[in-house]
């Protein structure tokens, strides 16, 4: 209009540029926990299926969605998820995606990196499901080795990790990596499949300023304490590569000096809290922690816990996997101060 003020024009551009600096995303990304375009942390649960307990597959699924739905889980990193005529499914994360959809109206985005298996009989993936938007994914293979027997077939599991890319709303890009490493194999094995995971993670990662907030999760098949003491170098060595351990950094933060790394499901014959195995069910007592959410480049991990371990003292039910669920809450970072308003702008004539 010909008769705007000088002052009305000063708040016209005052609002144009914050909207430029904060950028506008698509609210099908909105979490679950404040349904905020502004966005302040995520919520990331790991969770290993297990692909063998077929008949009550539905059910377990069924559990999982509860939880995620009452506790406002905004990611899910899921191992052995399953597909293929022996299994009745052809992709057990698709199920939970609808079952979440249709028993709580939620809508979540997956991705899914199938092993090879038994062709159109059997197969494993590792999926990623995701209350935000998933701008790209991608996903490449690790060095295979056989070590699973299913309805009296060898399976050799081409292991794969997977990557996504989501867009927070207000925020911005994170980029989050789902992986399993071998379990029946050896050391040796198990190590060059996590050199191959960081040479695929590395092709994603900034090579100038801040990173780009990233989490490594899964099913790892290491422990601190387990053969000895003898896989403990393969924790250190994701450590080494700027990651953190998400859930022991607040557990012991948390604990105001009674907790340690040390002392983490530290006796795989007397489970405590924290251990991800030997806790449920449906395995037995051998317990151990190798279920991880590595983070970096997130501001501090405000929560962590581990759920579905209903052997573990003061655990949580219910059963839904050999493996109970580890999960954390990471609060991303700030991303900086307001640009500097030309006090031009600000004059009011």
């Amino acid at each position: 209009s010909g008769n705007m003020t000088m002052s009305t024009w000063t708040v016209f551009a005052f609002v144009s540029m914050m909207l430029a600096h904060f950028g506008s995303y698509p609210g099908t990304g909105m979490a679950q926990e404040t349904g905020s375009a502004k966005i302040k942390s995520v919520k990331f649960m790991t969770l290993n299926l297990l692909f063998s307990e077929v008949d009550d597959r539905h059910k377990r699924l069924r559990r999982i969605a509860d939880y995620v739905a009452a506790n406002h889980v905004d990611i899910l990193l899921l191992q052995e998820v399953v597909g293929g005529e022996l299994v009745n499914t052809r992709n057990s994360a698709v199920d939970l995606r609808d079952i979440l959809r249709d028993r709580h109206g939620l809508r979540y985005f997956s991705r899914s990196a199938f092993e090879t298996g038994v062709p159109n009989l059997l197969s494993l993936a590792n999926a990623i499901l995701s209350r935000f938007d998933i701008e790209f994914s991608d996903d490449h293979g690790l060095p295979g080795v056989t070590e699973e027997e299913f309805m009296g077939l060898d399976v050799k599991l081409a292991r794969r990790v997977l990557m996504t890319r989501l867009v927070i709303p207000g925020f911005g890009e994170i980029d989050v990596f789902n992986t399993h490493l071998c379990a029946r194999c050896s050391l040796d094995d198990r190590e060059d499949q996590l050199d191959v995971v960081f040479e695929f993670l590395n092709k994603f990662r900034k090579k100038t300023g801040a990173p780009r907030p990233t989490v490594l999760g899964g099913d790892m098949n290491f422990d601190l304490f387990d053969n000895d003491g003898n896989e403990r170098f393969l924790y250190e060595k994701v450590l080494a590569e700027g990651f953190t351990d998400a859930y022991a950094d607040h557990i012991i933060a948390a604990a105001g000096g009674e907790e340690t790394l040390e002392t983490l499901c530290e006796d795989e014959k007397n489970a405590d809290q924290h251990c991800t195995v030997g806790v449920s069910d449906l395995n037995g007592s051998n317990a151990r922690r190798i279920d991880y959410i590595y983070a970096q480049g997130f501001g501090p991990c405000l929560h962590s816990q581990v759920v579905f371990n209903p052997n573990a003292p003061n655990g949580v039910a219910p059963t839904v996997s050999d493996h109970a669920a580890a999960v954390v809450t990471l609060k991303l970072p700030f991303k900086g101060p307001l640009p500097n308003v030309p006090l031009l702008l600000l004059e009011n004539n």
